[in-house]
């Protein structure tokens, strides 16, 4: 189980990037590009914003584990229905230590610190300083204050219109995958 917790979460985590494409490294920041980045998350709350998305992935995670482990155990046919009820209440009594584990995971004051230097990296091989500075002076008038704070519910919106739009269109690809020759 914690083996399958530790999966999903990395999972979870690293998802993203599969979606991104690979970039080409880049030299480590220099002072005054870094600088302007730190206005850029600054001026983003990124920390305040970072605390609260990991609340929210935490709070999520159980429902994510459940869904992830029952399908796992549906799909493997060498088990009975007695062994899969058990292994569920297993999962189940083990979910406060999974949750507990999560947001220590989650909270950890370095990860955030990590992710800024990362951030740091990435925001440097995309724009120029002077760019940054106008980002940062961007997300501090008021429009890129309403951008910052309907940008979560837009993103979420947005999933979940792609998930509507491409659903039937995958499931009926998978159909015709699965129609014999």
């Amino acid at each position: 189980m914690k083996k399958f917790v530790v999966s999903l979460l990395a999972c979870c985590t690293f998802a993203h990037g599969a979606f991104a494409a690979d970039a080409a490294p880049t030299p480590a920041a220099n002072a005054a590009s870094a600088a302007a980045v730190r206005e850029v998350l600054d001026a983003m709350n990124y920390r305040v914003t970072w605390a609260a998305m990991m609340g929210q992935m935490t709070k999520a995670m159980p429902g994510m584990i459940r869904q992830q482990t029952e399908a796992a155990l549906k799909a493997d046919s060498r088990l009975t229905d007695a062994q899969r009820k058990e292994r569920l209440a297993k999962m189940e009594a083990d979910m406060p230590k999974i949750a507990e584990m999560m947001d220590k995971v989650m909270n950890d004051p370095g990860l955030v610190a990590e992710m800024e230097a990362e951030m740091t990296t990435l925001y440097t091989r995309y724009f120029t300083t002077d760019e940054l500075k106008q980002m940062a002076a961007y997300y501090r008038s008021p429009l890129g204050a309403k951008s910052l704070q309907v940008m979560p519910q837009l993103m979420a919106e947005s999933m979940a219109i792609g998930q509507r739009v491409t659903a039937p269109r995958i499931q009926k690809a998978m159909e015709q995958f699965r129609k014999p020759n």
